[in-house]
């Protein structure tokens, strides 16, 4: 008899303990069925994979019609804050002066499938305080399994790829848990998936942990009041975004000039989104 694996303390005292108990801002919300604790690596300068990347822990919390996969900083972060802000203001206050400034985490997007009415939403702060959320049709990824095995957590996986918006992905998928969902948008195999990672490693996923009981609901996270553009627009701006350089961002902002030097507007980013699948031009 296998016994889910109980996670470390940011996965369950933070989740369970943050989150408003009158749900007022957790729209449609069901009871979770299982939750698993990821960990989340994304490159952030694809010249400097060893050095210049970013890990977060991040949750999948699995529904009966839906799920959610956020942050857990970020979920934290954000429902403390607007729960309770004289809690948070001092912890805020305490990380700036302890030079650590993402209290939120750095994976600040959250991602819903909706499973009956086949839709994604997705929801993300980007730079200047710019909050977004756009809605997709769901669809499933095409899957080749294959007979390669390894052990993630005390379960036996299989391997699968398939090549699912611009990029080609590998998921290792636990049969024992009759689960067909997995981290971001990954979905569709007949397991839960507990690892996953693209061609070129720019974005890795790895369970750490699994529990059952004691769980938050599964819904829409409204902490903040979200803008609904199409998701052409916000993939175009948010790749328009990071041709903006920092010092720029700034002084349009603030009206801050950091430099003596000439303001650039134009710069390359060194890294793209989990989906790759998008206008890139920046007309």
């Amino acid at each position: 008899m296998r016994h889910l694996i109980v996670a470390i303390l940011i996965f369950t005292g933070f989740i369970a303990g943050a989150v408003n108990p009158d749900n007022q801002y957790i729209k449609e919300p069901e009871e979770a069925i299982i939750e698993v604790l990821y960990r989340r690596m994304a490159i952030r300068d694809t010249t400097k994979r060893t050095t210049d990347f970013r890990v977060d822990d991040t949750i999948l919390r699995i529904g009966k019609n839906k799920s959610m996969y956020c942050g857990v900083k970020k979920l934290w972060s954000d429902s403390l804050s607007t729960v309770d802000y004289s809690s948070y203001y001092p912890i805020l206050i305490a990380s700036f002066e302890k030079k650590e400034y993402f209290t939120g985490g750095f994976y600040w997007a959250y991602v819903y499938k909706d499973f009956p009415n086949k839709k994604y939403k997705e929801y993300e702060v980007f730079e200047a305080s710019e909050y977004w959320r756009y809605r997709e049709e769901l669809k499933t990824p095409e899957w080749a399994i294959t007979d390669s095995v390894k052990n993630i957590i005390g379960y036996e996986c299989f391997k699968a790829t398939t090549d699912f918006k611009g990029r080609q992905w590998t998921a290792w998928f636990a049969p024992e848990i009759p689960v067909s969902d997995g981290p971001w948008k990954l979905h569709g195999l007949p397991g839960l998936i507990l690892e996953a990672y693209d061609k070129s490693h720019d974005y890795e996923f790895e369970a750490k942990g699994i529990r059952s009981s004691g769980l938050g609901l599964v819904g829409y996270m409204e902490y903040n009041n979200y803008s609904e553009v199409s998701r052409d627009e916000f993939m175009k701006n948010w790749w328009s975004l990071k041709h903006i350089s920092g010092a720029s961002k700034i002084n349009s902002a603030y009206g801050i000039r950091v430099s003596d030097k000439p303001v650039s507007t134009k710069r390359i980013p060194q890294y793209d989104r989990e989906e790759i699948d998008y206008d890139h031009s920046l007309k």
